[in-house]
């Protein structure tokens, strides 16, 4: 199940950003050395959980340049100055449509409900919290590395 949720996320992030964000995410078959993590500092954090026959949670960390950008595309002006609430209403956005485009594709059913998305500031984030995490896909930009997490458990074989 894992493996399809990780394909499923990479196909539904890739597509969303592309078409609502105007942004190339390139998924990575494995965690970039760290001398490719640049300057990536400061990042804006978003989780979202879900729940039904698959439920789980996922966290993203976007690099602050990256989450600027895709407000920018989403508002119609990447030149025009975003508000730290834009940037996370943005970011809550993103998120939502990325993992109901990814619970379209492992639950097409539609059995599973989605939480509501929380973005925050996460200066304390750091790609080292993360590089073990068997959950972990990360996707090149050209504002930096996107780092999502993803924790699923399977919720077919509960009895009412």
């Amino acid at each position: 199940m894992e493996e399809a949720v990780r394909r499923a996320i990479a196909v539904s992030l890739a597509e969303v950003f592309e078409t609502m964000f105007f942004t190339l995410l390139e998924p990575l078959s494995a965690i970039p050395p760290r001398e490719e993590w640049g300057d990536e500092q400061d990042f804006v954090g978003a989780s979202l959980s879900f729940d039904g026959p698959v439920s789980g949670r996922l966290h993203f960390y976007l690099p602050r340049p990256l989450a600027r950008s895709i407000t920018g595309n989403f508002l119609g002006d990447a030149d025009v100055e975003v508000s730290e609430a834009q940037i996370f209403d943005t970011v809550r956005e993103a998120v939502n449509m990325a993992v109901g485009s990814m619970l379209g594709r492992i639950d097409p059913e539609g059995h599973c409900m989605l939480g509501i998305p929380e973005a925050y500031a996460a200066s304390d984030f750091s790609p080292e919290a993360v590089v073990a995490d068997l959950g972990l896909s990360v996707f090149k930009t050209g504002f930096g590395h996107l780092w999502v997490t993803c924790i699923v458990k399977s919720t077919e074989s509960r009895t009412a």
